[in-house]
């Protein structure tokens, strides 16, 4: 049975909505099938970590690594500020059913979280970094070994520009989210296209893949299905479907109720998949049974941004905690009006996701 839901998981592929869609929760009569009766947002133990914003928060071996990260002066929100001082090492591995946190080792280089910058293969993480200083940028590329605490510095993708990164088949592979070129004063295509490249741990090397067919393009995610934006140009588009690998069949999930976007809590960056869950803004979707969860408010007051967030399957169902960031408490919910003096905080925060009825 539990082969059966890691394939349907893996075959998931939501569609993006058409723009305008107001961001909502399934459900026909414009309510969630399941709401809050998970239970709240819980407070998890004192972590030996100090403040910091951004960092790297995976699922690994079992438990959640939270690594690096920015201990800099946080950004107001709405604000362009310079870049940030290189990330910090350390981190540590939190247990959920312990409610515990465990130190690790520093990592040889600093440590930066992100949507796509980290990849999960058994029990070693693979996460790439974006380092500014006065002459530019540097990536770094490195593992950490979850089972032996060791980290390992590697041969990062190449040093032409940032690269996203996603597992297949149990390899890494570094991809571009963009195909325009940004220094040639226009947004053209670039020529030649840059080829996706997979890596090999035991030689530390990358090697280019197939040119992808779908040719030049922007806000691409290597991810099975999909990705990039979409117009309905008076369609009506469903919500989401799930693709059935075995069968080469589509079905359509509930579609979604109307909600103003501004409401409510939503995760901070990306999406958080498990075996058999997705986390997406402000809904958790069990995706054998296609019903949804609403996630509940966060019990902060003010506006807190910086955070960083992570998906853990557990004996008792699927996890999200919530860790670091920074606190403006003067703000509204949306970082809007006087912000007044943020803080970094080293807060976490644990929801269980609802077993569907």
């Amino acid at each position: 049975m539990k082969g059966a839901l890691l394939v349907a998981a893996a075959g998931l592929a939501l569609l993006a909505a058409g723009c305008g869609e107001t961001a909502g929760g399934p459900g026909a009569d414009g309510e969630p099938i399941r709401d809050g009766d998970g239970g709240a947002w819980r407070p998890v133990a004192q972590s030996p970590l100090t403040p910091r914003e951004a960092p790297l928060t995976v699922a690994v071996g079992g438990r959640i690594l939270v690594a690096g990260g920015s201990d800099g002066p946080p950004c107001p929100p709405n604000a362009d500020c310079v870049a940030p001082p290189p990330p910090l090492r350390d981190g540590a591995l939190y247990d959920p059913a312990a409610d515990a946190w465990t130190p690790i080792a520093d990592a040889p280089a600093p440590v930066g979280g992100g949507v796509d910058t980290s990849v999960v293969i058994g029990d070693t993480v693979y996460v790439t970094t974006v380092i500014f200083d006065e002459d530019g940028t540097t990536t770094t590329f490195q593992s950490y070994d979850a089972a032996a605490d060791a980290w390992a510095e590697l041969t990062p993708p190449d040093d032409s520009e940032f690269r996203a990164l996603t597992a297949v088949g149990g390899r890494v592979v570094a991809y571009r989210g963009s195909h325009e070129d940004y220094d040639g004063g226009t947004l053209a295509p670039l020529d030649p296209l840059p080829p996706d490249l997979g890596y090999d741990p035991a030689t530390d090397t990358w090697a280019p893949l197939p040119a992808d067919p779908l040719g030049p393009s922007y806000d691409r995610r290597l991810v099975g299905i999909g990705g990039g934006e979409t117009n309905p140009w008076g369609r009506e588009i469903p919500y989401g479907g799930v693709l059935d690998p075995a069968t080469g069949t589509w079905s359509t999930l509930p579609e979604r109720a109307h909600r103003d976007p501004l409401d409510g809590f939503m995760i901070p960056v990306g999406d958080l998949t498990g075996e058999r869950t997705i986390v997406s803004g402000a809904w958790a979707l069990d995706v054998p049974t296609g019903t949804w969860a609403r996630l509940p408010d966060l019990p902060v007051e003010g506006h807190v941004q910086g955070r960083s967030a992570a998906f853990a399957d557990t004996p008792d169902g699927g996890l999200v905690l919530l860790w670091g960031g920074s606190h403006w408490p003067d703000a509204d919910a949306m970082g809007m009006g006087d912000v007044g003096d943020g803080e970094l905080i080293a807060d976490g925060w644990v929801w269980t996701i609802p077993a569907p009825d």
